[in-house]
């Protein structure tokens, strides 16, 4: 299973939110490229990059440190307000090896299709659950899809692959949804999940991996120091 350390970036600082609630934030005093060079140094070979305020407003804001993260040689995903297909092509112009999309997907009819002939997999499918739906602007709003019919418009289009993000948890430290990743892994056998919100600790990371999902995001357990990320990454290499 990969593990994606995490950047959320808010007005060029590394911050969490709690649930995704913009009045529940943290920033970390900590310098985004040395972040992410300190993880590459550590031994991660991915790096996971939100940018809230895109996500807040509905445009990206941080694509101007996408070069920089990306020359520490992390797999750079990177996500976050990519509502426009111009949007998408300039990120991974910029060096991002896959552009992370929500709200656009589930925009309308087709858009889903679309975007997989024009990019395939260089599109990493986020879908953010909140109340049995999926979640979009910014976790503002929800969608008309329960989870699983999200899915499955993905795999329509020919996606293979999501990142999963239970809100609820997200930033709680609470661990995973087991029950959420375990009913899309049930349904869909063979789709590759990566699941994110609430993972705290290398038991949840071993149970996810366990359950079948083929990534985690590790946010707030580092920077709180929950999780060693060298534990983490030996107890990959064990099993």
């Amino acid at each position: 299973m990969d593990l994606f350390p995490a950047i959320d970036l808010q007005e060029n600082k590394v911050s969490r939110l709690r649930k995704g609630d913009f009045q529940d934030c943290v920033k970390y005093p900590v310098d985004p490229f040395e972040t992410a060079l300190s993880f590459a140094k550590t031994g991660f070979k991915h790096l996971h990059v939100v940018d809230l305020d895109g996500a807040r407003y509905g445009t990206p804001a941080h694509t101007h440190l996408i070069r920089d993260l990306a020359s520490t040689g992390l797999s750079l995903q990177f996500g976050g307000g990519l509502r426009k297909i111009e949007d998408i092509e300039h990120v991974l112009t910029l060096g991002a090896a896959r552009a992370m999309v929500g709200s656009l997907l589930f925009s309308s009819n087709g858009t889903a299709r679309k975007l997989f002939r024009l990019f395939g997999d260089r599109i990493l499918p986020a879908v953010d659950i909140k109340e049995g739906h999926a979640a979009v602007r910014g976790w503002s709003s929800l969608s008309d899809l329960p989870t699983l019919k999200a899915l499955e418009v993905l795999l329509d289009a020919g996606f293979t692959e999501a990142l999963v993000t239970s809100t609820e948890r997200d930033g709680t430290l609470s661990g995973p949804d087991i029950e959420l990743y375990g009913s899309i892994l049930e349904k869909f056998p063979g789709f590759f999940v990566i699941a994110a919100g609430g993972i705290s600790s290398c038991s949840d990371i071993e149970q996810l991996q366990t359950l079948g999902c083929t990534g985690t995001v590790l946010g707030k357990s580092i920077y709180e120091g929950r999780i060693d990320p060298r534990a983490a990454l030996k107890l990959m290499r064990l099993c």
